[in-house]
């Protein structure tokens, strides 16, 4: 189980079925494996909102020393600040192309909609279908039916993504269906998420993007030839997706120097930890490609490694 979820922290697109197979050869349930999947998924968007916003140790605990070190904190700064004078650090944040990331190809589904079951366990019907009906209506005209359908043995834990979802994301955060769709896209190429990846690119051109701007964000996004606003974000959410500890206070005077407020900023940290959190939940069940979700050929490389066009990450 550790081992499964530190490499779905790490490497989220090279989770294989095999992976699965492995909790299963020691007793994990179906269940097990879709809670351990939430869990580790959710433990990525916990410490990214963190990071992003420089949340500080309260000062009022006695924290252990052994465990401050461990984190490369001496404990003398535990009582005042972790973040205060991280102004200009900086770290590369450098991503693997998404045909060299992942070891599986994403196939369109025929039957098979992820690696685990998917069947609605008696009793639970009607909460999964209120769920699984909000959801795609949240994500039409390109719903997000196989993700939905993942969820049927943690119903509970759909209602609640969906409730969050419609806050900051899919049209509710504020910030606008174009940019939203651009934070997905990038979280997404960053891990080499192809799910979530095809529909966030799909997302974009819904909303106007262009064929050039999805490859730019794909293959190269600081030259990606977009707004100073929406490249500030493109910064953000490639560093917090890839190195949230090297997050500075830097990074957010970045998105205020375009004219982002702070709920603003605290909506982009949302936005961009929650497609982690989507992004290693979609990745850690298998998920396959709707049928019927038609992407332009140029945009082929989400759907398969063998055949993606080579593209560097810088």
């Amino acid at each position: 189980m550790l081992e499964f979820s530190e490499k779905l922290t790490l490497t989220p697109s090279l989770i294989t079925e095999q992976d699965v197979a492995g909790l299963r050869a020691h007793g994990f349930t179906d269940r097990d494996i879709l809670s351990v999947i939430l869990a580790a998924a959710y433990r990525n968007y916990i410490v990214r909102v963190a990071d992003a916003l420089g949340v500080e140790l309260n000062p009022t605990v006695d924290y252990a020393p052994e465990l401050i070190r461990a984190f490369g904190v001496d404990e003398r700064q535990a009582p005042s600040t972790l973040y205060a004078d991280r102004l200009t650090r900086d770290a590369s944040v450098g991503r693997l192309p998404l045909n060299a990331a992942s070891s599986r190809p994403l196939q369109r589904s025929g039957d098979q909609v992820c690696w685990i079951d998917t069947r609605v366990p008696a009793g639970m019907t009607e909460q999964f279908q209120q769920a699984y009906e909000e959801l795609i209506r949240l994500t039409a005209p390109t719903p997000w039916r196989n993700l939905a359908q993942a969820f049927p043995l943690r119903p509970d834990a759909l209602a609640v993504t969906v409730e969050y979802l419609r806050l900051v994301s899919l049209g509710g955060s504020g910030l606008g269906y174009r940019l939203e769709s651009i934070i997905g896209l990038v979280v997404a190429a960053t891990l080499s998420s192809r799910y979530m990846g095809a529909h966030h690119a799909q997302r974009l051109l819904n909303a106007g993007g262009t064929l050039g701007e999805v490859n730019a964000l794909l293959a190269k996004p600081d030259e990606a030839g977009i707004g100073p606003r929406e490249q500030e974000v493109v910064r953000f959410c490639e560093r917090l997706t890839r190195a949230p500890g090297t997050m500075t206070r830097a990074d957010v005077e970045a998105l205020r120097s375009v004219g982002f407020s702070d709920r603003d900023i605290i909506t982009i940290a949302a936005s961009v930890s929650l497609e982690n959190f989507l992004c290693r939940v979609a990745d850690g069940v298998g998920l396959q490609l709707e049928p019927d979700t038609a992407l332009p050929a140029e945009l082929e490389l989400f759907r398969s490694a063998s055949s993606a066009p080579e593209a560097s990450r810088g």
